[in-house]
């Protein structure tokens, strides 16, 4: 895990995270992942403690989307950080209104 963040929205928290995958099939979907750089963001149940750790985390599978920020052949800090680059709020507005959120 690169970057994760929690957001509230109308009383429901949201996981975004931007992650490295190695690529490869996918049995949920039963199609090819490409290797890179991804933001995902899906609905979660987060609890945290008294210093705001997270203390359990609960997801709903298929309830969220992902998007492939870079597409490499193998990992690098210099790819890690073009990917990083990318995650703005816009972005994340958008993945947000695929799964029905208005930010």
């Amino acid at each position: 895990m690169i970057y994760k963040e929690y957001r509230e929205i109308d009383g429901q928290t949201y996981e975004v995270k931007l992650y490295y995958t190695l690529g490869g099939w996918n049995h949920f979907t039963s199609q090819e992942e490409r290797r890179g750089y991804y933001l995902s963001v899906t609905p979660a149940q987060v609890n945290f403690d008294d210093e705001g750790n997270v203390v359990s985390r609960t997801t709903r599978m298929f309830s969220g989307v992902k998007e492939l920020l870079v597409e490499v052949t193998r990992k690098s800090k210099k790819r890690e950080e073009e990917a990083l680059s990318m995650v703005t709020t816009e972005r994340i507005n958008k993945l947000l209104e695929h799964i029905g959120v208005t930010a």
